[in-house]
């Protein structure tokens, strides 16, 4: 089997595997030169060389340099596979608060799949998911991540208002049963709460033990992460919690055991989490091994904008009742909902094998056991946001999900992978103090990033390698 690691020639008047790389990129993207000037008869080697002046090429004729920067691909995370009232007021929402509009877009999968709670559901073979999953928006605070959190998730705590008013009435009712006889065992009444703040495990768990979806919106993600373990009275409650938060998302049940309480189950618990951090703070935050190596950090699809055009206050789109009402009702349809198992159509289940497949095989090539790792969550991180952008969409309350809503979820996967495996994964290995050296497999797909390569069969001549170890590198993000 051959090895993945280059080892650059030396002392033997070969070239590195750079000069070999950028002799590549002659071949497979050659410059248009004009006509060659008359031959000119050089100086001896001791002499200075003469300089050759080539004409200016027409304007036509000029090829773009491949290193530029605005050659380069950045992620884009694409909203074409929502409504249009749902993509106008994104639209909105970004440019009425000057931020990222990928920011608002993250708002809108957790606001919606909370709403539908566990009501939606998708059976694939052999699971089932929630519309649930953990986000984090990385930005500096001028990116304003705070101002859509709030605006976009305001039906959901509007919802828990309404919720607490009717708990408030029934407990009345109970109590005054209670006063009036003493043996009343009528049911007690039980106030249902979507949004939680940084609240201690106690809480969240109470929560989850009523069986509904929760969520934690988090302004600061670090100062909730950095929270786990506070309320505990042992040496590992750190761990612990951090156990508990990996069995939530994964939708396993667990047992609570105190000494003073009987011992609670948690079956099915479903939470989503949303909140922003700094990106200086990010290392600080998820980079620890206590979170790296449980898993915890690889359950995050993190948002990371690269550039958002600044826009005057004075020439932004204004927040309108019309549109905050639209957006009330398109998820207040998913409060009322009735409970609906969806299912994949015959070409979405083809393209979703095709996708997890794929994932698996890059995540078995992937030298990197994090990257790896973090590419085969992709598959279930898939599936859950495919039942959001579902939610999101005209078919919101049809059973089937279609082929052309699952290419939409795998390019929102796609996103969220790039920044991962880019942004994000950069910034954590910087927190450990130490780097991972670059590997071939590294060094194929940035150059395949960077240049316009057209022919992998000359290059992996070029480099001694076969075209299908070429191919199979490229293929990992």
């Amino acid at each position: 089997m051959m090895s993945e690691q280059i080892t650059p020639f030396e002392g033997n008047g070969q070239p590195d595997v750079l000069s070999l790389i950028n002799a590549e990129a002659s071949k497979v993207e050659p410059r248009t030169l004009a006509l060659p000037a008359p031959s000119v008869e050089l100086a001896p080697p001791s002499l200075p060389v003469p300089t050759l002046t080539l004409p200016d090429l027409p304007e036509q004729n000029k090829v773009e340099h491949h290193l530029k920067a605005e050659t380069f691909s950045e992620p884009v995370l694409p909203i074409d596979g929502l409504s249009e009232a749902v993509q106008e007021y994104i639209r909105t929402v970004a440019d009425s608060y000057g931020c990222p509009q990928e920011f608002v877009v993250a708002n809108c999968f957790f606001t919606a799949g909370i709403a539908a709670g566990k009501k939606a559901q998708l059976v694939t073979n052999p699971y089932t998911n929630y519309p649930c999953d953990f986000f984090c928006l990385v930005g500096k605070p001028s990116r304003n991540k705070t101002g859509p959190l709030k605006e976009v998730t305001r039906p959901l705590r509007e919802q828990d208002k309404a919720n607490f008013a009717k708990y408030a009435e029934e407990k009345a009712a109970y109590d005054q049963c209670k006063r009036e006889n003493k043996y009343y065992n009528g049911e007690l009444p039980v106030f249902h709460q979507l949004v939680a703040g940084d609240s201690s495990p106690e809480s969240r768990n109470a929560l989850l033990a009523q069986g509904d979806m929760m969520g934690i919106v988090a302004d600061e993600l670090k100062s909730f992460i950095d929270s786990f373990g506070r309320y505990s009275k042992g040496g590992n409650g750190a761990g612990a919690e951090i156990s508990q938060m990996l069995s939530i998302w994964s939708n396993v049940g667990f047992a609570i055991n105190r000494k003073s309480e009987e011992t609670k189950l948690i079956e099915d618990p479903a939470m989503s989490i949303i909140g922003g951090i700094q990106p200086g703070l990010l290392g600080k935050t998820f980079g620890s091994d206590a979170l790296m190596d449980s898993g915890f950090t690889l359950r995050f699809l993190f948002v990371y904008p690269d550039k958002a055009e600044f826009v005057k206050r004075a020439e932004r789109k204004r927040m309108t009742q019309e549109l905050r009402d639209d957006w009330n009702s398109t998820i207040g349809r998913l409060f009322n909902m009735q409970p609906m198992v969806l299912h994949l159509s015959h070409e979405a289940e083809r393209l979703y094998a095709n996708y997890a497949d794929t994932n698996d095989m890059r995540a078995d090539a992937e030298e990197d056991c994090y990257i790896g790792g973090m590419i085969q969550k992709m598959n279930i991180h898939m599936l859950r946001l495919a039942i959001m952008i579902h939610l999101l969409s005209d078919h919101w309350n049809e059973s089937v999900i279609t082929a052309a809503a699952m290419n939409y979820a795998i390019r929102v996967a796609d996103y969220f992978t790039r920044i991962h495996t880019e942004r994000i994964y950069p910034l954590l290995r910087d927190s450990t103090g130490g780097s991972r050296s670059m590997t071939n497999g590294d060094l194929l797909r940035a150059v395949n990033r960077q240049f316009k390569i057209k022919s992998q069969n000359s290059l992996a001549e070029v480099l001694g390698v076969s075209q299908q170890y070429v191919n199979k590198m490229l293929k990992v993000p």
